[in-house]
């Protein structure tokens, strides 16, 4: 599948959870750096089909049953952008991989707060390309 084409699929994968009552979160996933949703408790990638657990320190990770099946993520807190390694990137990029992390939340809540179709195909669109941008600054 090409990337557009894997795009496409995530970002629509990830609108069908949001009209299922899911949330986008503020983490991204530690394989892909897609945006990971979160629901009573469970949080998942839409591109890797994984389930994650999010903790606050090493010792509240649940015991492995494999670890691909159920790999932790981060910290949960707001600004912890742990789930993925940005060390490998120079301190700029690292800063713009975190601001754009941020900015997909802030575009997560506006995305809540409407109904209003074009306004959903915009922000949807907004969140694809900080999306792609993300991977770029990774790859």
């Amino acid at each position: 599948m090409s990337p557009s084409k894997e795009s496409d699929a995530s970002v629509a994968a990830g609108a069908d959870l949001l009209l299922k009552g899911w949330k986008m979160i503020n983490k991204a996933c530690p394989v892909c750096v897609e945006p990971l949703y979160e629901k009573d408790g469970k949080v998942v990638c839409v591109k890797c089909k994984k389930e994650y657990v999010l903790v606050d320190s090493k010792s509240e990770m649940p015991p492995t049953k494999t670890s691909e099946a159920q790999q932790p993520a981060a910290s949960s807190s707001p600004n912890n952008f742990s789930s993925y390694d940005f060390s490998s990137l120079p301190p700029a990029l690292a800063d713009t991989a975190k601001i754009m992390l941020e900015k997909i939340t802030d575009l997560n809540a506006k995305l809540k707060e409407t109904s209003d179709p074009k306004e959903i195909s915009s922000i949807s669109s907004s969140i694809r390309s900080l999306i792609d941008s993300l991977r770029s600054l990774s790859s």
